[in-house]
């Protein structure tokens, strides 16, 4: 029975080996769901259910992933491509060698909050803006950041984020911002470019502040 039918009702099924393309699964109520080398092409998932399920092997390419409950769910070589997530939440879940790529992935007050990770979770071209980052627990090396917005994400100073590794364009952001905060001239020289982006964007929210 095709998944469109039963959305309404998926809680604990089981697809294996199965190509999802351009459904409607808005609101799906599928608690316990597991999904193994199975492909979410085109497809619409906002405000779905999907606390508790298992994604072994599979890919979500263009789709909309809006306001979706992952928490406490396990992703296993699991690839994400252009997909909108936005306020999406995976609290609490597991991730092994796991793909973000060129997803947006914005104001998620509980994205990554408790999540851990291990193997390679490699996040590209991403937008975290507002994203809460706070994982659990992270393997030593196991994240890498490349041509992502962190701007407004949150993070605690503890090592699972900062054991991560970002492109220097990152680097250069989170520099700027101790140069701006300490006023050390080495580090502005540091940060480069991204000195001003930062003085930039902090100067115009106070102004909106004050």
């Amino acid at each position: 029975m095709s998944l469109l039918n039963v959305k309404r009702r998926a809680e604990g099924l089981k697809y294996e080996d199965e190509t999802f393309k351009g459904l409607d699964l808005r609101s799906m109520k599928g608690f316990g769901m597991g999904f193994t080398a199975c492909t979410f092409d085109g497809c619409q998932l906002d405000l779905s259910d999907l606390r508790s399920s298992k994604f072994t092997d599979c890919t979500f390419r263009n789709c909309t992933l809006r306001l979706v409950n992952f928490a406490a769910s396990f992703f296993e070589e699991t690839k994400f491509f252009d997909c909108d997530m936005e306020q999406a939440s995976f609290l609490g879940c597991q991730f092994r060698d796991c793909t973000f790529d060129g997803c947006r992935m914005a104001y998620g007050d509980t994205m990554f909050l408790d999540a851990t990770a291990k193997g390679q979770m490699n996040f590209s071209a991403c937008n975290l803006h507002g994203s809460n980052l706070d994982f659990r627990e992270v393997e030593a090396g196991t994240m890498h950041f490349a041509d992502c917005n962190f701007w407004g994400a949150r993070v605690s100073f503890g090592c699972a984020f900062w054991n991560s590794r970002f492109d220097h364009r990152a680097i250069q952001q989170f520099v700027a911002l101790t140069a701006r905060t300490s006023g050390d001239d080495r580090l502005r020289e540091y940060a480069g470019d991204q000195y001003a982006v930062v003085c930039r964007a902090m100067d115009g929210r106070s102004k909106k502040e004050g």
